[in-house]
């Protein structure tokens, strides 16, 4: 297991009220699962508040960085101790 911390990024930190976590995963999908699990819910919650009950992913909405870089998809490489994942939600902008 790597200690690995999951920061939330602009929008995410209003919603989830929290900027960092610091978590023992494996992998990116182990990320992904945690984030879910944990964060999903509340998202949901938000979006019902706002007047959308159609179930949204964090993880989905979000571009996801490896210690600055794009990860495409939600497979990744292993993960190791110190490792940062960085969750920026997708915005739409003119």
């Amino acid at each position: 297991m790597a200690k690995v911390n999951i920061n939330f990024i602009g929008l995410w930190r209003l919603i989830l009220g929290l900027r960092s976590v610091t978590v023992e995963v494996n992998t990116v999908e182990d990320a992904r699962d945690y984030v879910e699990a944990n964060y999903g819910p509340l998202y949901c919650k938000w979006l019902r508040f706002r007047g959308r009950h159609d179930k949204q992913s964090v993880w989905e909405t979000s571009n996801v960085l490896l210690n600055g870089r794009g990860l495409t998809g939600s497979e990744g490489p292993s993960l190791k101790d110190g490792d940062n994942l960085d969750l920026v939600p997708r915005v739409a902008g003119g």
